[in-house]
């Protein structure tokens, strides 16, 4: 009994020692960059200076010696854009990683060819505390979001409340022209493109067509190529005009990306008579 209590007591001692020597990996750091350090002696040493989320900032011998994992995330510090470690899960990878701290960085996105984006910069190391870069496609979404905002102000003919069966209906709308720019952010530039792909007819009546966003085709009365004949007498019928938005994205040089874009849409309340013809004696 006594060997075993002995066995027990050596076990759960070099257990301890074993916990105590493992690094806490409970710290939350917003941000670890590379820095040089000099000693009393005038020594210089290059450090991990880490910002701890509380707002300290702890200074450690290496990458390897911050007690916590580290994720790989782009920002711009005074020198210019950077990336860094920081301990929140980002959607950032180093593809490359050089002898100088400089790395090739991509970012995880499940639409991407291959699942990721490649960043174009060979990006350095941060040697300064970094602000957050922003997300590539957060800057594209709110650029487009932005853009996108006008629906359609379509034209009928005959107006509103004077649709007859038997008759063409025509439907004139404008079309916004493309749009292309560019936009920079987070040590890359992104090429950004939008357009009204196509324009959707929904009559009202059960039926829609799709027409090409060519202003020429949408001119409405006489001639435009959005036309359609009510068959019956439809007395709620809302007719809606869409404009189908294409909207695409990427790092330059790189492939293009599409955003899934809801469509901007005007409904228009367009009752249908009905002729009915009328023999007299």
């Amino acid at each position: 009994m006594g060997k075993r209590l002995q066995s027990i007591a050596l076990t759960s001692l070099v257990l301890v020692l074993v916990l105590l020597a493992l690094p806490a990996l409970g710290e939350d750091f917003a941000s670890c960059w590379v820095a040089t350090r000099v000693d009393v002696l005038g020594t210089s040493q290059t450090v991990t200076r880490c910002r701890v989320a509380g707002g300290d900032v702890i200074d450690y011998a290496s990458d390897s010696a911050v007690p916590a994992f580290l994720y790989p995330n782009v920002g711009t510090d005074l020198t210019g854009p950077c990336w860094y470690y920081t301990s929140a899960v980002t959607r950032y990878l180093i593809l490359a990683l050089y002898a100088n701290g400089d790395a090739d960085m991509g970012i995880d996105e499940p639409g991407a060819p291959g699942g990721i984006i490649i960043l174009g910069d060979i990006l350095p190391r941060c040697t300064s505390e970094p602000a957050p870069a922003v997300d590539p496609v957060a800057m594209v979404w709110e650029y487009v979001s932005q853009y996108i905002h006008a629906p359609p102000t379509p034209g009928l003919n005959p107006r509103p409340g004077q649709g007859v069966t038997g008759l063409d209906t025509f439907v004139a709308v404008a079309v916004p022209a493309d749009h292309a720019t560019q936009l920079s952010g987070g040590g890359t530039t992104l090429d950004v493109e939008i357009e009204v792909s196509a324009v959707i007819v929904d009559w009202g009546d059960g039926t829609s067509d799709t027409y090409p966003a060519r202003p020429d085709l949408l001119t409405g009365y006489p001639d435009g190529v959005a036309s359609h004949v009510f068959e019956t007498k439809v007395d709620d019928a809302s007719l809606s005009v869409s404009y189908d938005w294409t909207a695409r994205w990427r790092v330059v040089g790189g492939s293009w990306l599409f955003l899934a874009v809801p469509n901007t849409t005007t409904a228009v309340g367009y009752p249908v008579a009905e002729i009915v013809s009328v023999l007299r004696p």
